[in-house]
C-alpha cells in the first residue's frame, strides 16, 4: 500500500511538471488566453486604404497562423470619415469581447469617450495612422505636420513665386489638420506665393481631379500642386485632359503617377515633382505594437515622444533619385503605392 501511495505522489509529480513546463500563450492579464483583436479602419475604398487594409489582414493572419492571437475582426465604416459610426463601432468590439483595439481615428478627439469605455472595461486602446488626445493611448503615426513641411518646403523653394492650389484629405482627420497646417506655416516664409485655392479631395483620385478641373475652369494660372495620398495622379490627370502643367507638384509614391511623370521626362517637359511614401502599413506596424503592449512589454526610454511613436520615412523622390523609386514601381499594377510594415524584429527592437 505504501508502494502504492508512493507511486501516485511520483505520478502527480510529473504531471505538474509536466504543465510547469508545457508552452503559454503571453498574454496581458498573465492568464492562458489568446487575444482577439478588433481593428476599426475608419475609411476604406482608396489605393491607400485598400494596401492599409492589406496590411493589416498580413500582420493579423501571421499572427493567426502562428497561434499568438484567437483571432481578428475588422470592421470598415459605412460612411468614411465618420467618427459616430466608428464610435459605435468601437461600443460593437466591447460588448463583442474583443482584449486590444486598434483605431485609424476619424478625430482627435471625438473618441475619447468611447476609448474610455474601452480601458474601463480592461481593453487595450492603440491609436494607429493619426493620434488621439485621449489619455493612456500609445499613438503610432507619422510625424504628419513635418511630413508635409517637408514637401511643400521642397515645393516652394523650387516655384518661389506663383500660384498654387492645395487639394487635401479627409475635413477633420487628425493626420489631415497637421498637414494643412504646415502648408500654412511655410507659405508664409514664401510670400510671393499665391495660394488660389484649397479645398478637399477626400483622399480620392476621382474627387480630387473633378476638384482640379473646377479650379482649372476658372483660368487662371497654377503652377503648382500640394496634395497628398493617392490624389496627385487625379491632379495631374485634370492638367493632361486640359493640355495644361504645373511647373512643381507633390506626387503619388505610386506606380500610376510615376508612369505619367516619366512620359514627361522623356519627353523635357517643364515639369519637376517630389513625393515620399506615406505607408499605408502603418496600421500593420500599429497592430504589432499592441500585441507587444498587450502581453506586457515597456519601450525602451526615448522611443515615445508624449505617448507618440513617431514612424520614420526615410525615402523622398525628386528628379534627382527618380530612377530608385521607378525601378520598384515600373512592373507593379496601376494603383500600387510604395509601403512598408516594420517586422516582428523591428518592432521588438523598439522594448526592454
Amino acid at each position: 500500500m505504501r508502494k502504492v501511495g508512493i507511486f501516485l505522489v511520483i505520478l502527480m509529480m510529473a504531471a505538474m511538471l509536466f504543465i510547469s513546463c508545457a508552452p503559454k500563450a503571453a498574454t496581458g492579464d498573465g492568464g492562458s488566453k489568446l487575444p482577439v483583436i478588433g481593428i476599426s479602419t475608419g475609411s476604406s475604398g482608396t489605393s491607400w486604404r485598400d494596401i492599409m487594409i492589406d496590411g493589416i489582414l498580413q500582420v493579423c493572419n501571421e499572427y493567426k497562423n502562428a497561434g499568438v492571437i484567437a483571432d481578428y475582426k475588422m470592421v470598415n465604416n459605412v460612411t468614411n470619415g465618420d467618427a459616430t459610426e466608428q464610435a459605435n463601432i468601437v461600443r460593437d468590439f466591447i460588448s463583442e469581447g474583443v482584449d486590444i483595439i486598434v483605431i485609424n481615428p476619424n478625430s482627435p478627439d471625438a473618441l475619447n469617450g468611447v476609448i474610455r469605455e474601452a480601458q474601463d472595461a480592461g481593453l487595450l486602446v492603440l491609436s494607429a495612422d493619426a493620434t488621439v488626445t485621449a489619455p493612456n493611448v500609445v499613438n503610432v503615426t507619422l510625424d504628419h505636420y513635418a511630413w508635409n513641411t517637408k514637401n511643400v518646403e521642397w515645393i516652394a523653394g523650387a516655384l518661389q513665386s506663383g500660384n498654387v492650389i492645395q487639394i487635401y484629405g479627409l475635413d477633420g482627420h487628425p493626420a489631415n489638420n497637421d498637414r494643412i497646417k504646415a502648408t500654412a506655416d511655410v507659405l508664409a516664409k514664401y510670400p510671393g506665393i499665391n495660394m488660389v485655392a484649397s479645398t478637399t479631395g477626400s483622399w480620392d483620385q476621382a474627387t480630387a481631379k473633378n476638384v482640379a478641373l473646377q479650379i482649372l475652369g476658372g483660368g487662371q494660372q497654377i503652377d503648382g500642386v500640394i496634395t497628398q495620398d493617392g490624389m496627385a495622379y487625379g491632379c495631374l490627370q485634370a492638367f493632361l485632359d486640359l493640355n495644361r502643367l504645373p511647373k512643381v507638384m507633390f506626387g503619388d509614391p505610386g506606380t500610376a503617377f510615376f508612369k505619367e511623370w516619366n512620359a514627361l521626362r522623356q519627353r523635357g517637359a517643364d515639369f519637376r515633382a517630389c513625393t515620399q511614401p506615406n505607408p499605408p502599413g502603418i496600421v500593420g506596424t500599429g497592430i504589432r505594437i499592441a500585441l507587444a503592449l498587450y502581453n506586457g512589454k515597456t519601450f525602451k526610454p526615448g522611443i515615445l515622444d508624449n505617448n507618440v511613436y513617431f514612424y520614420k520615412v526615410g525615402a523622398f523622390f525628386t528628379d534627382d533619385n527618380f530612377d530608385e523609386a521607378w525601378n520598384m514601381l515600373k512592373d507593379k499594377p496601376d494603383d500600387y503605392l510604395l509601403s512598408e510594415i516594420l517586422t516582428q524584429a523591428q518592432v521588438d527592437a523598439l522594448f526592454q
